[in-house]
């Protein structure tokens, strides 16, 4: 069992590190088109240290805009994009900024729907080991210390009990850690060097 069950948590372990990889990519091309947005926005748009402050920003930035401000309704981003191509066809006008600001805002989107997935997977494969664990998805945060010790506690009686080997089983405190980092503080933020570097260009 011992085998059985480390083979598996290495097998669900490199499932997790592509989709860790992937949101890692996607970050790194959200930072570079990011900084290209900072420069042709003039400085209007700057790189929020969340990716929910930075889903403000950039809707703002495009709402705001002249062409957008009579704007009344809700559009979704496709409807926007049709919009502004409306908008800079008839003005002969150039809206890359606006576009790529769209751009970015799905980006966004589509880091936080991998995050959902990376986390629902983890809970699933740890599932397997604690059998409790989806409880967290209905609990409140005041819960989740509690919660967390009482999970690690199962992880440890299966690495005594020999059910785990040591790799395997700092894996699990490995998964553990991000599925409670996740529900306590939610999305990543944008990595510090990425905002010390714009604060320091802006010096």
């Amino acid at each position: 069992m011992n085998d059985d069950l480390s083979l598996k948590i290495l097998e669900s372990y490199v499932e997790i590190d592509k989709i860790h990889d992937e949101i890692n990519n996607k970050f790194f091309s959200f930072i570079t088109k990011a900084n290209e947005l900072v420069e042709l926005s003039e400085d209007d748009y700057q790189i929020e240290k969340t990716l929910k402050l930075n889903k403000i920003s950039l809707k703002g930035y495009v709402l705001d805009s002249d062409c957008c401000k009579s704007l009344n309704n809700t559009y979704s981003i496709d409807e926007l994009k049709n919009y502004l191509a409306q908008y800079e066809k008839i003005y002969n006008t150039d809206y890359t900024n606006y576009f790529l600001a769209l751009s970015l805002y799905e980006m966004i989107e589509d880091i936080e729907r991998l995050v959902d997935s990376k986390i629902d997977l983890e809970i699933k494969e740890l599932g397997n080991i604690i059998p409790n664990i989806n409880d967290i998805k209905s609990s409140s945060k005041e819960e989740y210390e509690k919660m967390y010790y009482n999970f690690k506690t199962q992880l440890d009686n299966y690495f005594e009990e020999g059910k785990l080997n040591e790799k395997s089983y700092n894996i699990c405190i490995q998964i553990l850690n991000d599925i409670i980092n996740y529900y306590i503080s939610g999305y990543p933020n944008v990595p510090k060097e990425y905002l010390y570097k714009n604060e320091n260009d802006n010096l």
